[in-house]
């Protein structure tokens, strides 16, 4: 691609309104209404993998996490593990062709540090991974991104945007009108080149630890519903370690991890209960255990059920629903039978409140 052709005279009106509605390159054809027996009889098959168990081809992930708390070595780690078929955050990848496009690191320390996580992961980076760096081209999402699909249809499995704040210009990211346009022309380009999209986004200013997990990524709540596969990382109470909680449409939910800053990769530490968040004292906490033995009642479940009965029933984060149980554990209030099912013990278990 010539980055030269990238426009950056785009005015703030058209630049907030960018097509959110129909963004620009959007050449395919209208689908036909289909009747169910129709796509029953011949389902479009599932995508492949290419995170496995978390991202598939042609959907979108965000990374979401505070300032400093290294998402751009993750993405970085990503590409690079994508690309060499390598774990990445100790999850199994699918080796595929990856472009990452740097819209924030200068291009000798971008290398610099493609060069360290390589090194630590005892890879050669290949021709499965390319970069396109367009730090100093300040145009918006309405140009950046149909030139990206254009130049990289059926050329990649993994496009990695970062971070996204530099596809605004001067839409706001507060202004669901904006992110939606945005993120609009991610799933475009996602859908066109038949890739998976992910890209970094920033925490809101505030104690994080205070709030769900979907909520803490800053501006529009939209960054929240929209993409496919939702991966926060959160400061643990413990120095330079963090807690990754995931939000996943497609694919079977998992359990929060912890993840340590080792130069030059975060990297899994399963000692850690990811259920300790650093946070900010005198806040009291909205949820208690009390709503857990609540949804329990006198049925027995497995965890998993349990704990998508609670997130259904009040919206708690699935890390502290695990915090929660294990303060019911700790209470004596809750067993598990020979059948890994969780019942509440006799005399411990709430109504449960229609």
């Amino acid at each position: 691609m010539n980055v030269t052709d990238l426009e950056t005279d785009i005015g703030p009106e058209e630049d907030a309104t960018a097509r959110a509605d129909n963004p620009e390159g959007q050449t395919r054809p209208w689908p036909a209404i289909k009747l169910v027996t129709e796509l029953l009889a011949a389902p479009p098959p599932i995508p492949e993998d290419v995170v496995c168990g978390i991202l598939h081809r042609g959907s979108k992930l965000v990374l979401g996490g505070g300032s400093k708390t290294f998402k751009s070595w993750c993405l970085l780690d990503l590409a690079l593990s994508v690309a060499s078929g390598v774990p990445w955050l100790a999850v199994r990848t699918c080796p595929a062709p990856v472009l990452f496009v740097n819209l924030e690191i200068g291009e000798p320390f971008l290398a610099h540090r493609l060069a360290a996580i390589a090194r630590a992961k005892g890879i050669t980076p290949g021709p499965s991974l390319s970069v396109l760096t367009l730090r100093g081209f300040c145009a918006s999402y309405g140009t950046m991104l149909p030139k990206i699909t254009q130049e990289a249809k059926n050329q990649f499995a993994l496009i990695i945007l970062d971070p996204s704040y530099k596809l605004l210009g001067s839409a706001d990211e507060n202004s669901a009108r904006d992110i939606t346009g945005m993120l609009n022309a991610v799933e475009e380009l996602a859908v066109t080149t038949g890739a998976a999209v992910a890209f970094g986004a920033h925490f809101a200013k505030g104690n994080a630890a205070a709030k769900e997990s979907l909520d803490r990524i800053s501006g529009s709540g939209v960054f929240a519903r929209d993409p496919d596969s939702i991966l926060t990382l959160t400061r643990h109470e413990e120095a330079n370690a963090f807690s990754i909680e995931m939000t996943l449409r497609n694919h079977a939910p998992l359990d929060p991890f912890v993840v340590r800053w080792d130069y030059p990769l975060l990297r899994r530490d399963d000692a850690l209960d990811p259920a300790r968040l650093k946070a900010t004292k005198g806040r009291p906490s909205i949820y208690d255990a009390h709503m857990l033995l609540n949804v329990l009642g006198t049925a027995t479940m497995p965890a998993g059920t349990w704990q998508r009965a609670v997130e259904h029933a009040h919206g708690m984060s699935r890390a502290k629903f695990h915090e929660l149980r294990h303060e019911l554990i700790k209470q004596n209030k809750v067993e598990q039978n020979s059948g890994g099912l969780w019942k509440a013990k006799n005399g411990m278990s709430c109504p449960v409140i229609q």
